[in-house]
């Protein structure tokens, strides 16, 4: 692949995503023949992410949907394989809080070589101190159990937000998420389709700016969304 596409989804993210946007490694990527594209989707900030991301020189797609993470990032989805593309592109996700290292984005894209979706897990990795709370990280592990067990293949971070994406697998996904249950949509509908998958150890940081997820609210709609993927669609 001689293109990887960067898609960062933000809300208020000005702590942070100056910080992914040049740590992407570009000049790494451009010696071994892979041109870069960085596109940051932006679900309705109202604080400085958005000028900080063109003032960095990249793409902003400006969520027009219903308010939502899986909707914004389904959007961009939907704009990228929209494009007449002749080759095949790798599309790579990470968040914008700098909670997880660009520098990874070499070995998602290695990986994609014969994988069609990638994940990188935090649990295998290095979590660094008082980066995920002992209820989150609780709650993402009983979460990955109930996906790893109900789609009979074991993921250990079905809650990461760090992905990778053959553009070709990006066609065939029909994702229905619209908040924080994206992940798991991604995770399930790559599984039930029968997509090549890779989980690879990532390492995770603190956050810059608050978390917007609230475990007590989102747990439960992953639950729900892993449990309907298998049985619904």
């Amino acid at each position: 692949m001689k293109e990887v596409i960067v898609l960062i989804p933000t809300r208020n993210e000005e702590a942070g995503v100056k910080e992914v946007i040049q740590r992407i490694p570009v000049e790494d990527l451009g010696k071994i023949g892979v041109s870069v594209r960085t596109i940051v989707v932006d679900g309705r900030s109202t604080d400085k992410t958005v000028e900080i991301a063109l003032e960095l020189g990249a793409e902003v797609i400006s969520q027009s949907g219903p308010k939502g993470k899986g909707y914004g990032v389904r959007e961009a989805f939907n704009s990228i394989i929209s494009e007449d593309s002749r080759e095949e592109r790798a599309v790579i996700m990470l968040d914008g809080d700098a909670t997880y290292h660009p520098e990874d984005i070499p070995r998602f894209i290695e990986s994609l070589s014969d994988k069609d979706v990638v994940w990188g897990s935090r649990i295998r990795g290095n979590i660094q101190k008082n980066a995920m709370s002992f209820t989150n990280n609780l709650g993402n592990r009983i979460l990955s159990l109930v996906a790893s067990v109900t789609f009979l293949s074991r993921t250990t971070d079905v809650c990461t937000g760090y992905w990778g994406f053959r553009e070709s697998a990006l066609r065939r996904m029909e994702l229905t998420a619209g908040g924080f249950t994206l992940e798991a949509d991604l995770f399930c509908t790559s599984k039930k389709m029968g997509m090549r998958t890779k989980e690879i150890v990532i390492d995770y940081d603190h956050r810059e700016g608050d978390t917007k997820l609230k475990w007590y609210i989102d747990g439960p709609k992953i639950m729900m969304k892993i449990i309907r993927k298998r049985f619904t669609g």
